[in-house]
């Protein structure tokens, strides 16, 4: 599934990123893959897993992947978003 272009204004420093991520819900766990940007800066890739604990997350699987990456766009300090800057894209940040 799709989630479309959304914005977040991170707590911290108040910057404003822009992302889009696709998932999908499997036996187990919310599998998902974000494309982030900051202010036109070079776009970075996020992805994670949250596991299925309970038959209810599978229904909100949006709101969970949307949940999980805002908490990693919160999660930015600024040597992460320097790097983001410096070479487009990073490392898988852990999370």
């Amino acid at each position: 599934m799709h989630i479309d272009h959304t914005t977040h204004e991170q707590g911290s420093s108040g910057k404003v990123y822009s992302y889009e991520a696709d998932f999908d819900v499997q036996d187990s766990a919310i599998v998902w893959s974000a494309s982030v940007t900051e202010s036109g800066a070079p776009q970075c890739s996020l992805s994670g897993t949250v596991p299925l604990t309970s038959p209810g997350i599978a229904a909100l699987a949006e709101k969970v992947v949307r949940d999980a990456i805002v908490k990693r766009i919160d999660s930015f300090d600024d040597r992460e978003v320097a790097t983001i800057g410096v070479l487009g894209r990073r490392p898988e940040f852990p999370g």
